[in-house]
């Protein structure tokens, strides 16, 4: 699966909010992932990415569990109503057709 995401177009890149939406984005797809497989999924950079799974946590949009030596992340009814509001299950809403986020 290729990611969600592109990086960066026309040397702009991706607001917080449009990063955060990749991360709900992946954890609607698939359920109790790690970090690092859902920054991959998303495209986005590891530089930030604790601050946001923290914000997200804290919101109560994902939930962080341990699983063994392991931390994963799923997503939560608040998050999942998140996805419908911003119809991020909705292809043509933010995602175009192939799965890459539009950035307009």
């Amino acid at each position: 699966m290729s990611p969600i995401f592109v990086k960066e177009t026309n040397n702009l890149s991706l607001s917080r909010m449009e990063k955060s939406l990749a991360i709900i984005k992946v954890l609607d797809d698939m359920d109790s992932i790690t970090q690092k497989q859902v920054i991959h999924k998303a495209g986005l950079e590891i530089a930030a990415a604790n601050e946001l799974f923290n914000f997200l946590v804290k919101l109560d949009i994902i939930i962080e569990r341990s699983l063994g030596t392991k931390k994963v992340y799923s997503i939560t009814e608040k998050g999942q109503r998140i996805c419908g509001y911003f119809g991020l299950d909705d292809d043509d809403a933010i995602f175009d057709g192939s799965g890459i986020f539009r950035i307009d």
